[in-house]
């Protein structure tokens, strides 16, 4: 049976260098695939994958970026998280489903509310993906409160900096 993809995308102002060609894959992912869902995050939680799956580049990013009022401001990864979990994560989450999180783990929360949404998630039954651009980065460690809260929950923990890192993606993603 085929997995579902929920991707979960972090718009704050240190992932703003970042967020364009992230919404763009995720625009990509939910006109391939009607089943996947996508939603975006800085202070508060957004479902945007209808907005995604406008024909009309232009179209999506100017409805994505009404919706996304805050967009380049803070990050409450934890909050984002623990609302999706108790929320969304109900309908479209089970143990057929990928969750993908594109976010450098920057979390102005404190670390408990990461750890608490992310193991409600594996409750679930799905698998977490986290994508982080730092993690190309020479010398990068996962320290950062939130960042190392989250890595006991992870299925895969990749760097996602540049496009070859996204496509190398394929096989490691196929694997889990």
């Amino acid at each position: 049976r085929p997995v579902k993809i929920v991707a979960l995308c972090d718009v704050s102002g240190s992932m703003l260098v970042y967020a364009r060609p992230f919404l763009a894959f995720l625009a990509g992912l939910m006109r391939a695939d009607a089943n996947s869902d996508a939603y975006l995050f800085h202070t508060r939680l957004v479902r945007i994958a209808d907005a995604l799956r406008e024909e009309d580049p232009m179209r999506a990013l100017n409805r994505v970026t009404l919706m996304a009022e805050g967009i380049g401001g803070g990050s409450r990864i934890g909050g984002a998280l623990e609302h999706f979990a108790a929320t969304y994560a109900r309908r479209f989450v089970d143990g057929r489903s990928v969750v993908i999180i594109l976010s450098d783990g920057y979390d102005s929360d404190p670390p408990e509310h990461m750890a608490t949404a992310l193991e409600a998630l594996k409750r679930r039954g799905c698998r977490i993906v986290w994508l982080n651009p730092l993690k190309g980065w020479k010398g990068y460690e996962p320290i950062a409160r939130g960042m190392a809260a989250a890595l006991p929950y992870l299925d895969l923990f990749e760097a996602a900096n540049t496009l070859e890192a996204l496509a190398g993606l394929d096989q490691k993603l196929g694997a889990i």
